[in-house]
């Protein structure tokens, strides 16, 4: 006797039939996914930086006197730079004009090394002109930000370069090409205090007269 098996059922897939356990394994909502996230975790880093970047919104009256005490402390920090660089071309000008004694001569060495010191980055007040000096982000803060660039252009390059051709001359007289590069550095120092003005003027139009800045018109060099 033959035992027959019984004929097979035919059965569809189906994936509803599937115990809840199994189907949850393969399913990931695409916000779980990781390049999702990597992509939300982009989107708001750009936006934040966006927002970061976009001025401030406070009135007039306040952002001029916020920019106004910026250019303060500004002013404070270049004085001792401004000082050093008036009294070297003074010195500069005194030696040619043949005004300087014997013992004023011996002591200009070490007053201009403490010249080029006050406006080098060794000195406190730089220092903190680089450093410490927050521009309020407004409109016209924006171009009180360039003042300050431009003014710390005018103290540790401008000035500074200025200065050491000085000291060069005073040990070489009359060498042309330290004379050529203070007749540049003349030249940068002047055109760096106009700029400087020029960005107050215009932070002016937005937020009405502000201070300008404390640079100084420089008496011209004899022989440059």
């Amino acid at each position: 006797m033959t035992d027959e098996l019984p004929p097979l059922e035919s059965s569809t897939y189906d994936p509803a039939s599937m115990p809840a356990s199994s189907l949850s394994t393969f399913r990931v909502s695409f916000y779980r996914r990781p390049w999702f996230l990597i992509l939300i975790s982009v989107v708001v880093v750009i936006a934040v930086s966006i927002i970061s970047d976009l001025p401030s919104h406070v009135s007039k009256a306040h952002d001029r006197v916020t920019q106004n005490d910026t250019i303060a402390a500004i002013n404070g920090d270049i004085a001792p730079c401004v000082y050093s660089v008036k009294e070297s071309f003074s010195f500069y000008n005194e030696s040619l004009a043949g005004s300087l004694t014997a013992s004023d001569r011996s002591q200009i060495p070490s007053l201009l090394v403490g010249d080029q010191t006050a406006c080098s980055f060794a000195s406190g007040a730089v220092y903190d002109l680089t450093n410490n000096i927050e521009v309020t982000d407004t409109k016209a803060g924006r171009h009180i930000d360039q003042m300050l660039a431009t003014e710390v252009t005018w103290v540790t390059s401008d000035a500074l370069a200025a200065i050491e051709a000085i000291q060069n001359l005073f040990v070489h007289p009359g060498d042309r090409k330290y004379i050529k590069d203070l007749t540049k550095q003349e030249a940068l120092l002047t055109k760096d205090r106009l700029i400087a003005i020029d960005d107050v003027k215009a932070a002016s139009k937005i937020d009405g007269v502000l201070t300008k800045p404390s640079l100084p018109i420089l008496p011209h060099l004899t022989g440059t």
